[in-house]
């Protein structure tokens, strides 16, 4: 009897651990304590590493800016040209310049009658300001002095023309790179270029 009891049992036994379909063993990856589960990390695909010698931005090809800020020069020489207390006989100041050619065109319309003498003499003064100008923008360029037009003028060409509102170039000079400027330098006083025309006028005793 007792060993009936026994088989019958293990009999239990057996079909209780058949009748278990579920799998207890678990395929996932297990979770660190205090960590929260994420399933999307599950399908993430890893990044590739590219090795150092192959890992570079791509630099986009970029055109070169001009040398200097033409537009701010053109500004100053608005603001100074334009003065008729310094310049009587001022009317438009104009300059292009070319990089490409490494040229600069200056030129200064005056009011009709001006004579060549103060033409010469505000071209001059023209040259040096011009150039002081752009030697704020650029500390390797020599100001202008009593002596010298500046430096500018050693690695840009210069075109010079200063003319009558009709239509007369009473100066029309080009210089290459480096060349002599033989225009005549001015004479300076506050306010500007002095006149080389005295006026008669009677002295009070």
């Amino acid at each position: 009897m007792r060993n009936l009891k026994r088989m019958a049992v293990l009999s239990l036994i057996v079909l209780a651990l058949g009748g278990c379909t579920k799998s207890s063993i678990s395929t996932e990856a297990p979770v660190a304590a205090g960590e929260e589960f994420d399933p999307a990390k599950m399908n993430q695909e890893e990044e590739e590493t590219l090795p150092r010698e192959q890992n570079f931005l791509i630099e986009e090809e970029t055109e070169p800016g001009p040398m200097y800020e033409w537009e701010q020069v053109q500004d100053e020489l608005d603001g100074l040209f334009t003065d008729t207390d310094s310049y009587p006989q001022t009317v438009k100041m104009e300059f292009s310049a070319d990089e490409d050619a490494m040229s600069i065109n200056l030129t200064w319309i005056l009011k009709n009658g001006t004579d060549e003498d103060t033409a010469m003499e505000y071209a001059a003064d023209m040259v040096q300001k011009f150039n002081d100008i752009v030697a704020v923008q650029d500390t390797s360029i020599e100001a202008s002095s009593e002596e010298s037009f500046g430096s500018l003028w050693d690695t840009f060409a210069l075109t010079v023309q200063v003319g009558t509102e009709d239509g007369q170039w009473l100066i029309d000079k080009n210089y290459e790179a480096g060349e002599a400027i033989d225009l005549k330098l001015p004479e300076y006083n506050d306010d500007g270029p002095q006149s080389v025309v005295e006026e008669n006028i009677p002295k009070k005793n």
